[in-house]
């Protein structure tokens, strides 16, 4: 219990020695990575997603068998360029 008239302290208004520098991530932290554009992180193109377990157009593209027909020919073409035989 605070004494009356004292405010309890909010970290983020505790200073800078409290602070984190922006940007900065807990050591462990794992960046989703976009699965229909593999070389980059999830960017969270979607307001409310927060990776791509809940990506709107990562469920869309991966559901309907028609993209996903598209999507796997465009990774195969992507891979065969990026690992030539011979």
């Amino acid at each position: 219990m605070s004494a009356p008239g004292a405010s309890p302290v909010n970290p983020v208004d505790a200073g800078p020695a409290t602070r984190r520098p922006r940007g900065h991530k807990p050591p462990g932290t794992v960046t989703p990575r976009c699965p229909l554009r593999p070389d980059e992180p999830c960017t969270q193109c979607q307001a409310y997603a927060t990776g791509p377990d809940d990506c709107g157009l990562v469920y869309l593209v991966m559901s309907d068998p028609d993209l996903l027909g598209i999507y796997r020919e465009k990774r195969r073409e992507a891979h065969r360029a990026d690992h030539p035989e011979g």
